[in-house]
């Protein structure tokens, strides 16, 4: 800036000298002192002209320094330029680094809450899937203690029916044979009755048979005591026997008829007592057996699929 200064003011006066000589020129034509005012014109012209050449000199000193403190403020510049650059491009790589470093931070908690998104899923899964498990085995345990308890009702129902009929047996059974004591003692009532008839009967003809040989022997000896003889007296005796006999023959045939009575009576009280005897026993009913017994259910196997708690 300062050397165009310079430029500047020496063309003007190098200009100015232009017009001086020229006007000097003119003048010196005609006029005395028109040497000496050229001489003195060309003394200032050259003073003027050292005056300008060390004025440019200056100037030009000027101007060098000028450019030198320009080029070394340029320099300057250019350093902290350079430098302003550099650290521009070190503030830049360290953005750089910053944001490569926020961006790979941002990525790994991207990544991390990823991570921690699919593991919370996972584990909620899990969670589902262990509650759908637990609810799935819950509902086996119902399942299998409500089994448990139908098939033990089931069990002590028939165990129950089972002793009912047991004891209804035994106490039909019971009374069957109560009551085929009491037939047969019936029967031996009859029996005795019968035999008593009997022995009665056998009594009553021993002694009607007594009377009769009483009576035939008295008939016998009235007849001999008649004093008759010859073949009526044989007659009369034999008449008397004979009378004993069908008198005896009479009671051994009602001793034979009261047998036979009695041997049918009581052959008809046997069969009255074997009759009793079988509806006492068809009263009685089928003897019970220790009846079937339902198995109770096996344990369940329960659902396992394997799958980690969190607690």
């Amino acid at each position: 800036m300062c050397i165009v200064a310079g430029a500047g003011a020496l063309a003007a006066n190098i200009a100015l000298a232009s017009t001086a000589v020229a006007t000097a020129s003119t003048v010196g034509m005609g006029i005395y002192n028109a040497n000496a005012q050229a001489a003195q014109a060309q003394a200032s012209i050259n003073m003027a002209a050292q005056q300008q050449q060390a004025q440019i000199s200056i100037q030009n000193q000027q101007a060098q320094q000028q450019a030198n403190f320009q080029q070394a403020q340029l320099q300057q510049q250019q350093s902290q330029f350079q430098q302003q650059q550099a650290l521009q491009l070190q503030q830049q790589q360290l953005q750089q680094q910053q944001n490569l470093e926020q961006q790979l931070q941002s990525q790994q908690l991207q990544i991390a809450q990823q991570q921690q998104a699919s593991q919370t899923a996972q584990e909620q899964a899990a969670i589902a899937r262990n509650l759908q498990m637990s609810q799935a085995n819950t509902e086996i345990s119902n399942r299998f203690r409500n089994q448990t308890a139908a098939v033990n009702n089931e069990r002590t129902q028939i165990l129950k029916r089972f002793e009912t009929d047991r004891k209804v047996y035994q106490d039909n059974r019971l009374r069957a044979e109560l009551q085929k004591d009491e037939n047969l003692s019936a029967a031996n009532r009859v029996y005795v009755s019968e035999q008593q008839k009997l022995e009665e009967k056998r009594k009553e003809a021993a002694f009607k048979a007594q009377a009769i040989m009483a009576r035939s022997i008295g008939a016998k000896g009235a007849v001999l005591a008649t004093g008759r003889t010859g073949q009526s007296i044989g007659l009369l005796v034999n008449d008397a026997e004979r009378q004993k006999g069908f008198a005896l023959a009479q009671e051994r045939a009602m001793i034979d008829s009261a047998q036979t009575a009695a041997i049918i009576n009581m052959d008809q009280a046997f069969g009255q007592n074997q009759a009793a005897d079988r509806r006492a026993d068809a009263s009685v009913g089928f003897n019970p057996e220790l009846p079937y017994l339902p198995s109770l259910p096996e344990v369940p196997d329960f659902v396992s699929l394997g799958i980690p708690s969190y607690t």
